[in-house]
């Protein structure tokens, strides 16, 4: 579900008649002006619920926000994708920077045992790394069997 203000400013004696798509997640319970993506037009809207409460009035005002995507539906396939500068936002959705880069290498559990899925596999571990149940970590990888015998020693592995 998500709510639309459709445009329908004449422009040089032309309709705008862009849809803007309002997505809930941001518009839920929300008051404030939001622009066409297409002619820029300011319009003031007030949500509840994700119901439209007041508006769409346009006014002539700066913009809080922007619509996420916005598409003219009577001009074939035009669309305004997510994350056009001054016509759209950007989509909120996409991982931040922290969490952009390489996936970190884990070789023992929370319990301290040690896991079949870290990287990189040995050449022995087929395709996939698919062991089967036939997996003998001391031959596969003596380096994390020493560690695991360190850890042992040390009482860092429990059971629960």
């Amino acid at each position: 579900m998500c709510d639309i203000i459709w445009c329908k400013k004449e422009i040089n004696g032309k309709k705008c008649n862009t849809v803007n798509y309002l997505d809930p997640y941001c518009f839920w319970n929300w008051e404030g002006k939001v622009n066409c993506a297409e002619c820029k037009t300011v319009y003031y809207i007030h949500m509840i619920q994700g119901f439209m409460y007041r508006g769409p009035e346009e006014v002539d005002e700066k913009p809080d926000t922007s619509p996420l995507y916005a598409d003219k539906p009577l001009e074939g396939y035009r669309n305004y994708l997510p994350g056009i500068k001054g016509r759209t936002r950007p989509y909120q959705c996409l991982p931040r920077d922290i969490y952009l880069g390489t996936a970190d290498m884990v070789k023992f559990s929370a319990r301290g045992r040690p896991v079949r899925g870290w990287r990189p596999q040995p050449p022995s571990a087929g395709i996939a790394g698919s062991f089967g149940f036939e997996w003998d970590i001391q031959k596969l990888t003596p380096d994390v069997w020493e560690e695991y015998q360190q850890k042992l020693a040390k009482g860092e592995v429990s059971d629960w």
